[in-house]
């Protein structure tokens, strides 16, 4: 059963919406298959399905014909009724790769084109895995860099941070990897929206069925923003419950890891926290950090939580001046923390202001600027080997500043 909290004994398992007698022949079978009731078998295909099933999940699978209409219509159809937690099947006569693509990345679980058995529409749920398993099998290690932004405050540019780490390593004049964004932050998400980009459906269904995450569902569902970078980025809407589709996050890294040369997440400090698992996906976290006493805390918390459940993961400190604070000096914040700063991201106000205006990375629009370099330099930081530990652990701030 996927990781949904709409699957219950009160949802019907399967609801149609079909327009032709095709249609109707192929929702019959499967609602018999299903043991659902025959007056769950509506007309109105899609568009109608789209009308009527918005808000609460009226089934744990809603299978809808999409007929004629055109296929952005159709997509906006498909995101509408996804929102409500369902799992959307669409079937219809369009053969065509393009459609596929369109309704996958439109929030889609699977677009069948005539003919299709029962068999094959309820097979979408079943080959869905149950969240224990999830937890107790064993998930492969792969070796693609894995790069974690973590902002130990609000404020202090992490995801925008990763925005940019992750244009830098796609960029045919840097490193020139093919680079994944992921956005794990799934409340408020920023990064479709900064990039002005739609946000990506397909990032659910793969929280909620992690075992369709193969080449094809990644380039069906995936926003594109370069050739090399392509982008995961989806907020949750009401109704839905944000701890169940979390749970299958530590399983999107292995796919990823494999499909691309180089996975860079926008992990917000509380899933970093909560969600301790994900620290063996990643070869390293940048934690970035205001000047002030209340970072400084923060982050020498988070650094013994990560030795803790993973001493072997690479934490990197980086200084943000976006916020100024308490004003700390680099070497009082590193004797601290107990770990060198390898950057300082400086603040720069007017072309930042610029980039997020036309929705670009700031180092697109100013790659020899000082951010730049500094984004060059943690980049090469996360990827060079380990440094040996010095021994040194973070411990108690105003002990350590003013002794």
């Amino acid at each position: 059963m996927p990781f949904d909290a709409v699957t219950n004994r009160d949802t019907a398992q399967l609801v149609a919406y079909v327009c032709t007698d095709k249609g109707a022949d192929v929702a019959r079978s499967a609602l018999e298959l299903s043991g659902s009731e025959s007056a769950a078998l509506h007309g109105g295909g899609l568009s109608g399905a789209a009308r009527l099933c918005s808000g609460t999940a009226q089934a744990q699978i809603v299978l809808t014909e999409i007929g004629n209409i055109p296929v952005e219509m159709a997509c906006e159809c498909v995101t509408e009724i996804a929102r409500s937690g369902a799992l959307v099947v669409v079937i219809g006569a369009q053969t065509d790769i393009g459609t596929y693509r369109a309704l996958l990345k439109a929030g889609a679980a699977e677009y069948f084109s005539f003919p299709v058995s029962a068999q094959e529409i309820l097979s979408v749920q079943r080959n869905t895995p149950e969240p224990s398993v999830v937890v107790e099998l064993s998930l492969p290690v792969t070796k693609a860099p894995s790069v974690a932004i973590t902002g130990s405050n609000g404020g202090v540019g992490a995801s925008i941070l990763a925005q940019n780490l992750a244009y830098y390593a796609a960029n045919a004049k840097g490193p020139n990897r093919r680079t994944a964004l992921l956005d794990a932050d799934l409340q408020f998400g920023s990064q479709a929206i900064d990039l002005d980009r739609d946000e990506t459906a397909g990032l659910f269904d793969a929280l909620r069925a992690p075992d369709r995450l193969d080449s094809t569902f990644m380039t069906a569902t995936m926003e594109h923003i370069t050739d090399q970078l392509s982008l995961y980025s989806q907020q949750i809407r009401a109704g839905q419950d944000v701890q169940a589709y979390r749970k299958g996050l530590p399983w999107l890294f292995p796919p990823l890891r494999e499909e691309f040369d180089a996975l860079i997440t926008d992990l917000p400090r509380t899933v970093l926290i909560q969600s301790a698992d994900l620290t063996q996906h990643l070869s390293a976290i940048v934690l970035v950090i205001p000047a002030g006493f209340s970072g400084v805390n923060a982050t020498s918390r988070l650094i013994g939580r990560i030795n803790s459940h993973d001493p072997d993961v690479n934490i990197l400190p980086v200084l943000s001046e976006l916020r100024h604070d308490a004003g700390l000096s680099k070497k009082d914040i590193e004797k601290t923390i107990g770990i060198p700063i390898v950057a300082t991201l400086p603040r720069c106000d007017a072309p930042m202001a610029k980039a997020q205006r036309a929705g670009h990375p700031l180092i697109e629009m100013q790659p020899r600027g000082a951010y730049a370099k500094g984004v060059a330099t943690i980049w090469d930081a996360a990827v060079a080997p380990r440094k040996k530990d010095s021994g040194r652990r973070p411990g108690s701030i105003i002990s350590k500043i003013f002794r």
